[in-house]
């Protein structure tokens, strides 16, 4: 077995409704070697009373710091952590029992920087699997889709340290953990564990469901990875393809959220990416000039000829 110190950084922010069930799975862990960090990030509900009855527990330390977003608590968390690894969970998600028993013994290989697995996504009582299974080199895979969940996702301490950890800005809200993957993903190798080791829960708040900000904010993440010290042209020529990618991505997703001039600019955009691709181009034009009302007809319209 390994022995290896795991640190799991909890951020915290208002989170009572849902943090015990966290923390609960968190102390099930059959691994025994860690210690889960709770960092409150200004919460005003009542996070902090909740966290203190669980600090009997030598494995819980609970950290309070002003308000900066969750990229700012995860790096204070980097910077207390004493484990030799480090892995994500927050406040409104689940480990399995066994996630750091399985995931620790692959950090056995020293090429090996991240350690990610599959997990469980529940959704208003619906469950499903995702199932990546890229590893080794991963940064192109990376730039094309972003498939470690950060519930998922664990990594030496060192290499958190030597990229600098997350990204504070608020541009990358949403997209704050993927820019750290990719960063990684550049100068060391992946592994993924092949079973579900973390629920992810999908509900009306997640962040990542506001497709315009999120739109914004892989945009931003992949132009400052092109715009990085030592970057290759070959690296550089992959985050332009992944910028094409995203608004291909988010037309589509736009599009079947009846929003179809955002849509069209997507489109249009991804044209300009690659303007040998006219078919973007006309209907990123007919769709910049189409009122929602009219799609949502035309929608019907073909579920009814179909």
């Amino acid at each position: 077995m390994s022995t290896l110190k795991a640190s799991v950084i909890v951020a915290v922010y208002n989170g009572e409704k849902t943090l015990g069930l966290t923390i609960d799975s968190l102390l099930a862990q059959t691994y025994p070697n860690l210690e889960i960090l709770l960092i409150d990030d200004g919460s005003t509900d009542g996070s902090k009373a909740l966290i203190e009855t669980y600090l009997h527990d030598p494995r819980v330390k609970y950290h309070a710091k002003q308000n900066g977003g969750v990229a700012s608590a995860r790096n204070y968390g980097i910077s207390v952590a004493e484990g030799d690894v480090i892995g994500f969970c927050d406040q409104d998600d689940q480990w399995k029992p066994e996630k750091l028993e399985y995931q620790l013994p692959a950090f056995d290989n020293p090429e090996t920087g991240l350690v990610y697995s599959w997990v469980e996504v529940r959704k208003h009582g619906e469950v499903s699997v995702s199932k990546p299974e890229f590893e080794g080199q991963c940064f192109e895979a990376l730039l094309k889709r972003n498939f470690i969940s950060c519930c998922t996702a664990m990594a030496r301490k060192s290499l958190f340290l030597e990229i600098g950890g997350f990204d504070e800005s608020r541009e990358l809200h949403g997209v704050d953990d993927r820019h750290v993957w990719l960063r990684m993903a550049r100068i060391s190798n992946l592994a993924v564990i092949k079973r579900p080791l973390a629920i992810y829960f999908i509900h009306g708040e997640n962040y990542s469901l506001n497709e315009k900000k999120m739109l914004i904010a892989d945009l931003v993440c992949v132009r400052k990875i092109a715009a990085m010290d030592g970057v290759s042209a070959q690296e550089k020529a992959l985050c332009k393809q992944a910028e094409y990618g995203i608004y291909l991505h988010y037309a589509n997703n736009l599009l079947y959220q009846n929003h179809p001039q955002d849509a069209g600019h997507c489109y249009l955009n991804a044209w300009k990416v690659k303007p040998g691709q006219v078919k973007y181009l006309i209907s990123g034009l007919l769709l910049s000039v189409t009122p929602p009302p009219l799609l949502r007809t035309l929608k019907s319209f073909r579920k009814r000829v179909v």
